[in-house]
């Protein structure tokens, strides 16, 4: 058999420190046989699953779903961007069933979406240009229930969903019926997505004070709560009018500073755990880049619009002063390996531990679950032994190295020999964890191999 797995997961010990990268240097101790490599880093700009700049797809008007090209969203890779946004306007079935050819174009978007390597942020609307009405609860209720074994089917390339439906835009206010003011209905209307989609996804509320109504919790989710399934630990951001004004045009439920200051330390602390999105509206006085990047560090930011060729007003503000390259860069994780201590020489059948410390130099973790796992390669065979850690990404918090001591096995039947030794980060669902483009980089320089997605380790083990 080509690979081998071990399905037993070892503790690990969870240690928060800071610690200085130097050029690469390794060392190797005698009396423990163990070697330590300290890693350098890199302040290039390259693409990273679910986490980024965006690439907006919208109604051209209030008749049409064009279908996505595979072209397109292979200039979107191409872009260095691994996500869209696609707002799928349904204004055409307010009083009825979605259709089946609808679903069908959805399904082809998705299977188009893999076939680029790219995930998609779904949202649905009755209206978008020039507004309009949007559905009744119930019909809404119906469409989610139309829209489900799709969801179900392909949420593997769906990073996350706004919240969508209700009012002008899908953006929750303005709703011909009412909806965005009705606490119960909005409350209907979010369990329902909740419940169409699986439960490795999130919805992203326009609203913070939505969430706090819907739930009867003013408080922000605490670690225990962070990605326990519940509706709550699924229920994340997005703001459609980043800084645009002092209280971006709604977002926040007042223009008082005191209010508006309540709701964003809500925000800094619950989306921790949960996503935070968004797109920018319109140019004002409080988008220049310092308070730009204290906003996205502040809020966690994951995802925010971006079209290359076609850029707003306020993104070419920041490419004037200076900041957009740091925004490439921070938006959602980027995950730097500092160093590792790994054995030279293990046998067969035995445990030995490495240890490894990450610091994440992004605004945000990743807010969709990604396994950890070291891959032995053997030099001649190239057989691989893919060895899972038991370790959860999502809590690498921004700002903090976690330093990982993970004891693991060598199989019974790995064969003798020399072994190059990586760190994987790929995407859990079965149709994607061999794909490069859906596999976490590391800022590290010459860490990356762009054929199989690993992060080499420069070190290697000898089985004997």
């Amino acid at each position: 058999m080509v690979i081998s797995k071990i399905a037993k997961y070892s503790k690990l010990v969870f240690v928060i420190g800071i610690f200085t990268t130097v050029a690469c240097n390794t060392m190797t101790t005698a009396q423990t046989s163990k070697v330590t490599t300290v890693y350098q880093g890199s302040d290039e700009h390259f693409s990273n699953p679910e986490r980024g700049f965006f690439m907006p797809f919208t109604p051209l008007d209030n008749t049409s779903n064009n279908p996505l090209q595979l072209s397109e969203l292979q200039e979107v890779r191409n872009n260095q961007m691994t996500l869209l946004r696609k707002v799928y306007l349904i204004s055409e079935f307010r009083n009825k069933p979605l259709s089946e050819s609808f679903l069908q174009t959805l399904s082809q978007d998705l299977n188009t979406a893999r076939q680029a390597g790219v995930k998609l942020i779904l949202r649905f609307s009755y209206n978008w240009v020039g507004g309009g009405e949007d559905s009744s609860r119930d019909r809404i209720l119906s469409h989610l229930d139309d829209l489900q074994p799709i969801l179900a089917s392909n949420y593997d390339v769906i990073a996350y969903m706004e919240a969508g439906f209700i009012g002008y835009w899908g953006e929750w206010h303005s709703s011909y019926y009412g909806l965005d003011s009705n606490n119960e209905d909005r409350k209907a209307i979010l369990f329902k997505l909740l419940s169409v989609l699986p439960s490795e996804r999130m919805i992203a509320l326009r609203y913070p004070n939505h969430k706090m109504a819907i739930f009867d919790q003013e408080n922000p989710l605490t670690p225990d709560q962070a990605f326990n399934g519940t509706n709550r630990a699924r229920t994340g951001a997005t703001n459609d009018c980043f800084l645009a004004s002092i209280d971006d045009w709604g977002t926040y439920s007042h223009t008082d500073r005191g209010i508006i200051e309540q709701e964003k330390t809500f925000l800094n602390l619950d989306n921790r755990y949960v996503v935070q999105g968004g797109e920018t509206c319109n140019s004002s006085s409080f988008d220049d880049c310092p308070n730009a990047l204290n906003e996205l560090e502040r809020m966690r930011w994951s995802a925010l619009n971006y079209k290359p060729g076609d850029a707003t007003e306020i993104i070419e503000d920041w490419e004037t002063q200076g900041c957009l390259e740091e925004i490439k860069r921070r938006l959602g994780y980027r995950f730097r390996l500092v160093k590792s201590v790994t054995p030279t020489r293990v046998k067969p059948a035995s445990t030995f531990s490495i240890q490894l410390e990450i610091i994440n130099e992004g605004w945000a973790s990743p807010y969709n679950p990604r396994p950890l796992e070291i891959i032995l390669r053997h030099r001649v065979t190239r057989r691989e032994y893919h060895l899972p850690i038991d370790q959860d990404p999502r809590m690498w918090m921004p700002g903090s190295t976690q330093v990982i001591n993970a004891v693991t096995r060598t199989p019974d039947t790995i064969e003798t020999g020399t072994y190059d030794v990586f760190l994987n980060l790929p995407d859990p669902a079965p149709q994607l964890y061999n794909r490069p483009d859906y596999s976490i980089r590391l800022a590290n320089q010459n860490l990356w191999e762009a054929s199989t997605g690993y992060n080499s380790l420069l070190t290697s083990l000898v089985v004997n």
